[in-house]
């Protein structure tokens, strides 16, 4: 599927480039991104690359991927994903810069991604998300964002 341009009032969301990379390595070696997720970050370039390549410029059609920047400044500064699970489920995926923390940057584009799903993937009628049971940032910007609390998982 061709992943488009999506503009919002202080973002512009667009398919992951080559030279997004350097970007992408700057915030997820940063300790304070690598807290809150489940996976190692990348503590090598090579490592961004390898990820970026993996994930980010996927071919797969029912994995959707954009790099995040704020209209007035061209680096990417996050990132908002949604992986088709069924016909009718998509699970979103989303990372920031812990430089732009508080300032609903990953509300915004998470929003702007669900919309441009509702209009032009009409058979998807559940969204779904995880995040860190002590990632409270993360579980507030999902229900800014219409989703709702169904359990939690403890994962050794």
């Amino acid at each position: 599927m061709h992943i488009p341009h999506i503009t919002t009032e202080r973002l512009l969301l667009h398919p992951f480039r080559i030279d997004d990379t350097s970007d992408l390595f700057a915030y997820a070696s940063a300790p304070e991104f690598s807290q809150y997720v489940e996976y190692t970050s990348p503590q090598l370039l090579a490592e961004a690359q390898a990820f970026r390549e993996h994930v980010l410029l996927s071919e797969d059609p029912d994995q959707l991927s954009w790099a995040g920047c704020t209209r007035n400044q061209p680096n990417v500064i996050g990132t908002v994903q949604m992986t088709r699970d069924t016909p009718n489920s998509v699970t979103v995926h989303y990372d920031i810069s812990h430089l732009h923390y508080g300032l609903g940057y990953t509300t915004e584009a998470i929003q702007a991604m669900l919309q441009w799903c509702l209009t032009n993937v009409p058979a998807v009628t559940l969204f779904l998300a995880d995040t860190m049971a002590s990632n409270v940032g993360s579980q507030r910007v999902l229900e800014k964002c219409g989703f709702t609390h169904y359990k939690t998982a403890h994962v050794n």
